[in-house]
């Protein structure tokens, strides 16, 4: 029998590895000094009392000043906020950087709440609509604007100072479910149907699923969840506490509710959020489609949650990728976005080292593209050489990239972009990578895997997401009603869109119950079905390049530039794409449906 290989610790692993996060500090003891310099809470209230608070209505120039005098700290904050939490996410054990966190996350919110006189006071100003048309103010009409379309849940500058004391140990819960899920879950190894014995961990879990094995599989996701659901009570109280404190906060704000809060700086309609749960279960038998397409290509009695990552065309050898041959096939996929893209990515993944790709013992799981407005774009992943590797490698590179464009095109005030259009650029990167090996590789092995791919992305990205989405609807519905949860409420509305979802050719085991436990973005509240909407964008922007391709590149170019200068759905408006009509979202599931069906012919 064969020993399970053993993971890194972080000081093992090799330099190129890792990323080079110099742009932001040295090390720590830059980082310490850079904070040392951060100015006292007194003198940023000196400065407030004697320059701008009572004064921003007597000029535009006043007001601007105050804008100006509140960036340049944020950069500051911000910079050491990023570099602390990216070298917290490298290795979680690291207490260092969890210090380092705790003590920016502190300065961050006591210099931040000095600023909470400047809303209230802003909307008492009554020519503010004149002066957002005219210099010096008038490239902050968009940012300014939006606080005029808020004005009704702005609170007192008293409230606002004290919701923004309070916003860090509300951020608690978050931080909580990262320990809980990075540093104290312990899994116990695992035996394939040889016998041989194999890690379980955050990061070596989906890499398991994806296995022929079943037998690796369903070991895998036993051990999984026996050791996840001894948590159930812990859990459920703490997402609680995220909930019911991220409702009480929108009704103070003079929201309906949870939802309606955390859409509205998105200026997103409730009916967009509801509509898009009811036009996927307008097409769930799709799903239910696919589903026994699996079971039968797989041969097995009924698809259990453990069958749905595995490959559809099984090969003589599963693909998997080194890392440059990955990054290679990326570089080579994005190409329709033109040869100054490409360069400036194959910089970025080379030399300027924005990734950080290294297997180490408690590295964060999953992946995510961050960085600041004065730093390159950084990339968290572990590589592990799979055909999903690559493909999160092209989701996060197209984050990054478009964070590049968005910093190199707009001023600090309007580079920041909103998650409803930031998943756009990075499934678009996951789109194009599938049209190339499609087409470049028109019946390898691995383009039909990469058929495989397509609906398990389509399925993982759109129809889970939304599923989640869904979950998140429904907690949100009983603490805005001041209701409680229970682990055995929340399982049984989890387990019950499990089974709308995925239908008869399913089958739930008692541990699918669970599964809503180890979703990190619930903690980032109605978060995932901007991975679904932003899918389908994608998806239209993609099949554009087969129509004109220039055309194409330059509806993209609109979206990558744009960084948040507009609305979300105005920017996506100008790319061609109206998500206030159901269009995209048919669209998708016409797209999927031709998957299918073709999966159907080559695969079965």
């Amino acid at each position: 029998m064969k020993e399970a290989q053993k993971i890194k610790n972080r000081t093992e692993v090799p330099h190129e590895e890792t990323w080079d996060l110099t742009d932001l500090f040295k090390d720590f003891g830059d980082w310490e000094k850079n904070f040392m310099a951060l100015p006292k809470e007194e003198e940023i209230e000196k400065t407030i009392q004697q320059n701008f608070k009572n004064k921003l209505s007597e000029s535009p120039k006043i007001l601007l000043n105050c804008l100006l005098f509140k960036e340049e700290l944020s950069r500051k904050l911000e910079n050491l906020f990023v570099y602390a939490s990216l070298r917290s996410t490298e290795d979680t054990s690291n207490t260092q950087a969890t210090e380092a966190v705790g003590k920016i996350e502190n300065k961050m919110s006591l210099l931040t709440s000095k600023f909470a006189f400047m809303n209230p006071e802003i909307l008492t100003i009554k020519n503010l609509d004149e002066w957002i048309q005219l210099e010096p103010l008038k490239d902050y009409k968009f940012n300014l604007s939006e606080l005029i379309r808020s004005k009704k849940h702005i609170l007192s500058e008293k409230e606002e100072a004290i919701l923004a004391r309070v916003s860090v140990p509300l951020r608690i819960f978050d931080e909580i479910h990262s320990k809980w899920n990075n540093a104290d879950l312990k899994f116990l190894p695992v035996l394939d149907s040889h016998g041989n014995s194999h890690i379980v961990s955050n990061s070596r879990y989906s890499l398991n699923l994806q296995s022929q094995d079943r037998t690796l599989r369903t070991n895998t996701f036993n051990s999984y969840y026996t050791e996840i659901a001894k948590w159930r009570n812990t859990i459920t109280s703490n997402y609680y506490g995220n909930m019911v404190s991220g409702s009480n906060i929108s009704k103070i704000r003079n929201f309906s509710g949870f939802l309606e809060g955390e859409l509205f700086d998105d200026n997103i309609p409730l009916e967009l959020y509801d509509g898009l749960i009811s036009e996927v279960k307008k097409n769930i038998k799709l799903l239910h489609r696919s589903m026994k397409l699996r079971k039968n290509i797989l041969k097995i009695d009924s698809v259990y949650p453990y069958d749905r990552a595995v490959s559809l065309y099984e090969s003589k050898q599963n693909p998997t990728f080194s890392w440059e041959e990955g990054r290679d096939l990326v570089l080579k996929a994005i190409a329709p976005l033109g040869k100054e893209y490409v360069e400036i990515a194959t910089k970025g993944l080379t030399k300027d080292r924005w990734i950080d790709r290294a297997e180490n013992e408690g590295k964060r799981s999953g992946a995510f593209s961050w960085g600041t407005f004065d730093s390159r774009p950084y990339i968290l992943q572990t590589w592990n050489g799979t055909l999903g590797d690559v493909y999160t490698l092209a989701h996060e590179l197209g984050h990054s990239m478009h964070t590049y464009y968005s910093n190199k095109n707009q001023p600090y005030h309007k580079a920041h972009y909103t998650i409803f259009v930031a998943e756009v650029a990075s499934t678009l990167n996951e789109a194009l990578l599938s049209n190339y090996i499609i087409t470049h590789m028109k019946g390898s092995d691995l383009a039909k895997s990469v058929l495989s791919e397509n609906l398990e992305n389509f399925e993982g990205t759109v129809l889970r997401q939304t599923l989640f989405a869904a979950f998140e609807r429904e907690a949100s519905k009983i603490v805005d009603q001041d209701e409680t949860f229970t682990p055995d409420k929340l399982e049984s509305i989890y387990l019950d869109l499990n089974k709308e979802w995925y239908g008869s050719e399913s089958t739930f085991p008692e541990f699918t119950k669970y599964e809503w436990m180890r979703i990190p973005h619930f903690y980032s509240a109605f978060y995932v079905y901007k991975y679904a909407t932003s899918y389908c964008a994608s998806l239209a922007l993609s099949e554009a390049f087969f129509v004109d391709e220039n055309k194409a590149r330059e509806q993209v170019f609109k979206i990558l530039k744009a960084g948040g200068s507009k609305s979300p759905l105005e920017i996506l408006k100008d790319a061609g794409i109206d998500f206030l009509t159901p269009a995209p979202v048919t669209n998708a599931f016409q797209n999927y449906q031709k998957n299918i069906q073709r999966a159907e012919e080559e695969l079965f």
